[in-house]
């Protein structure tokens, strides 16, 4: 299984969150008013946004010729939080979202969401 490339530099704080992916739960209304709910998974993934700043060329070159490899979100890949050092496997939600610096030639903004596998 690929793994996520060391790049040069770590997410921007502010941009970095982490969620549940999705919601687990199967809720349908009875005649009456109440809610019936029930989980409709034995287990919950959760997804993480993140942003990237100052990237080098070689950075972005590195995460293109990745996203390449895993073919977007078909292949999945272990990615390692930098938040709390835990290995996830991961797939990425949809192609990465590439800018270039407005103010600085050559150095890449990048930002995009992993889902837990």
């Amino acid at each position: 299984m690929p793994t996520f490339p060391t790049l040069s530099t770590e997410p921007i704080d502010r941009d970095f969150s982490e969620a549940l992916a999705y919601d687990p739960s199967i809720k349908s209304q009875a005649e009456d008013g109440t809610i019936l709910s029930r989980a409709r998974f034995t287990t919950t993934k959760k997804k993480w946004t993140m942003s990237y700043n100052n990237l080098t060329e070689a950075d972005k070159l590195l995460l293109d010729a990745f996203q390449t490899t895993v073919m977007v979100g078909a292949l999945t890949f272990t990615w390692t939080n930098p938040r709390d050092d835990i290995a996830y496997t991961v797939r990425f939600a949809e192609p990465l979202d590439y800018t270039i610096h407005p103010s600085m030639q050559g150095i890449w903004l990048v930002s995009f969401t992993l889902i837990e596998a």
